[in-house]
């Protein structure tokens, strides 16, 4: 099976997401549907994180969004991992806003930039005195 969004490596799970198209909070809900079904498969979810940009960033740089889950339980890892991977996309789909909310949510994300960006430039500009 292909997985454009994720890769196996034995008993292991990655599954990558981008915060340009997801936030981590949607990703951790998406897991939080079917967090008992993935455990009943003898999956164990070991977490979620952002990558930090390391230096001077642009105000808004979409950074990877990696979730990374373990097949503890007896059975071919490959398979169980691969259904994991199909469960966790269904969530993410299954829990994806509206057209509406998500323009909404969208709009206040891009001011929260644009408030970090004016405290930045103020913070810049302070310095400088």
């Amino acid at each position: 099976m292909n997985l454009p969004y994720g890769e196996i490596k034995g008993n292991t799970l990655l599954m990558k997401f981008s915060t340009a198209d997801f936030s981590i909070a949607s990703v951790l809900n998406a897991i939080k549907i079917h967090i008992d079904v993935i455990e009943n498969m003898g999956v164990v979810f070991l977490g979620a994180q952002t990558d930090i940009v390391a230096g001077p960033a642009p105000v808004f740089q979409p950074v990877p969004v990696v979730a990374q889950f373990e097949q503890t339980g007896k059975g071919p890892s490959k398979e169980v991992l691969e259904k994991v991977y199909k469960i966790v996309w269904q969530g993410i789909v299954a829990s994806f806003p509206d057209e509406t909310c998500w323009a909404d949510a969208k709009e206040a994300y891009a001011a929260f930039i644009a408030a970090q960006a004016d405290l930045l430039r103020a913070r810049a500009e302070a310095s400088r005195e």
